[in-house]
């Protein structure tokens, strides 16, 4: 049984499936390294490092202490439809940084600091309770850029095989008496 937190669990299973994708369509690391000018080590990388990630496991933590879960879910863009060429899904052409992957993040975020407030915590026992520091959580909620490249190099990945990685916060069912 792995030692990996739930939510890394289905990031893996994301990785592992956009890897099934890539072979599919007979995508090798290093043809596919040479179109995003980087080298197939990168590529290789960019799912390993994915699951080193230390946000994503904090940003679920948030969401539990709210009686919330994070969800990863690989969504494809256009199911049953012609694919594009894969420069015409990536936001910023053949620059292979994907703003998609912060904004998910980041809208994440913006969620869950909605949701801490309207609970009526304060940032002080809401930090408390994750074991932060307070201006730790600040910069959680409020810096786009809290998202590490570790996570998001993946979301690159999934557009680049016209696949959305998504974060999805949803409700956990109440616990049965």
């Amino acid at each position: 049984m792995s030692s990996r937190p739930p939510v890394l669990e289905q990031l893996h299973a994301a990785t592992e499936r956009l890897a099934e994708i890539r072979l599919a369509q007979g995508w090798g690391l290093r043809e596919m390294g040479r179109v995003l000018g980087v080298g197939a080590p990168t590529i290789h990388a960019y799912t390993s490092r994915a699951l080193t990630t230390s946000t994503l496991p904090l940003l679920d933590a948030y969401a539990r202490q709210l009686g919330c879960r994070v969800r990863v879910l690989l969504v494809e863009d256009d199911p049953g439809e012609q694919r594009h060429p894969w420069r015409d899904r990536m936001p910023h052409g053949e620059v292979c940084a994907d703003t998609h992957g912060m904004t998910e993040a980041w809208r994440l975020q913006r969620n869950l600091h909605r949701l801490r407030r309207e609970a009526g915590h304060s940032r002080d026992e809401f930090a408390a309770a994750l074991g932060l520091r307070p201006i730790t959580l600040w910069r959680l909620e409020t810096n786009p850029a809290a998202a590490d490249a570790a996570f998001t190099n993946v979301m690159v990945l999934a557009r680049f095989f016209g696949y959305t990685l998504q974060l999805r916060l949803e409700r956990e069912q109440p616990l049965a008496p």
